[in-house]
């Protein structure tokens, strides 16, 4: 089912909070027949999946000496960095709207009118000659659907590598030795590009993708003060953005849905009296779950097998 009607959204701001906020709030009012296109910036902030262990995956103390943010999103996958660059878009629907493959074909179709042939890859992933280019990463809820992700514009590649710190087993996984080799921003291919014409030719793509939809611009105003602001604050708090940082004594690397995890605990005598579970899996509230269900929370039963199986790993250590 198509939309009937169609919003483009963008953020004149680049604090990350604050259009973490737009965007939550823009989330929270998509109604049937609709389907957005959010344009948002930031100034320099490393963004971390959901259940991403914060330390584990950026240098916190040299962002943020050097006037960088840490933010975290509602999203899982992994870390990426922002800066002015970089260009973010975020793609909104009801379920019976919502369209990844469409969400694609328009990326795509805009950068092809721009003459760049990027093309799919990894998990979801764009690439420009076997280096990555954007990323994109999912979330869902009360019949609502998000798909955001990252264009490298003109993106530095020296603050990727001084700020992002994947594992050695995710390097050897893209068969590169730095992190800096894994990315290749747009202006490779067309060193004159910016992100004003990136963003023009989204917006372009994306309405010619909805033909027969009413059309309108939304000005984040639009969206209520009081809400953007509410989840600004969310966004904002250290609580969400650093993770419990619990008093663990046992790391062990482990396996969740498939990917790569990690399980940190504290153990003493024998007895685990806390656990956690860190992954950049896009499955972000499965993880959640799991996370619950280690803290005796309640959790889907397939939830509670996981992390069953999780602290029964801790008995070999």
């Amino acid at each position: 089912m198509t939309a009937e009607r169609i919003f483009t959204v963008e953020s004149a701001g680049d604090n990350v909070f604050v259009n973490q906020g737009i965007e939550a709030a823009l989330f929270d009012r998509m109604k049937d027949g609709e389907a957005a296109l959010y344009l948002w910036r930031n100034a320099n902030a490393v963004v971390i999946g959901r259940n991403q262990d914060a330390y584990a995956e950026c240098r916190v103390d040299a962002l943020e000496s050097d006037g960088g943010l840490l933010a975290r999103r509602l999203s899982g996958g992994g870390a990426v960095w922002h800066d002015e660059g970089n260009l973010n878009f975020t793609f909104l629907a009801r379920e019976k709207e919502a369209d990844k493959d469409k969400n694609f074909r328009i990326v795509l179709s805009a950068l092809s009118a721009l003459g760049i042939n990027a093309e799919l890859g990894g998990r979801n992933d764009l690439y420009l000659n076997g280096a990555k280019s954007g990323g994109n990463a999912y979330f869902r809820r009360g019949g609502t659907v998000l798909h955001h992700g990252t264009l490298l514009v003109t993106t530095r590649r020296d603050a990727v590598a001084r700020y992002l710190t994947p594992s050695e087993e995710k390097l050897e996984s893209k068969a590169v030795k730095s992190v800096a080799a894994r990315v290749a921003p747009l202006s490779d291919v067309l060193p004159d590009i910016t992100v004003e014409a990136v963003s023009a030719a989204l917006k372009a793509a994306f309405e010619a993708a909805y033909p027969g939809a009413e059309k309108r611009v939304l000005s984040p105003v639009e969206l209520g003060a009081a809400e953007v602001i509410e989840k600004t604050g969310m966004f904002a708090s250290d609580e969400w953005r650093y993770g419990r940082r619990g008093k663990y004594n046992v790391r062990v690397k482990t396996e969740l849905f498939g990917e790569s995890a990690v399980l940190k605990a504290r153990v003493v005598g024998g007895v685990t009296e806390e656990a956690e579970v860190f992954s950049d899996s896009l499955d972000a509230d499965a993880v959640v779950a799991v996370n619950a269900a280690l803290s005796g929370g309640d959790a889907p039963a397939s939830a509670r097998e996981q992390a069953d199986r999780l602290l029964g790993e801790l008995k070999n250590v």
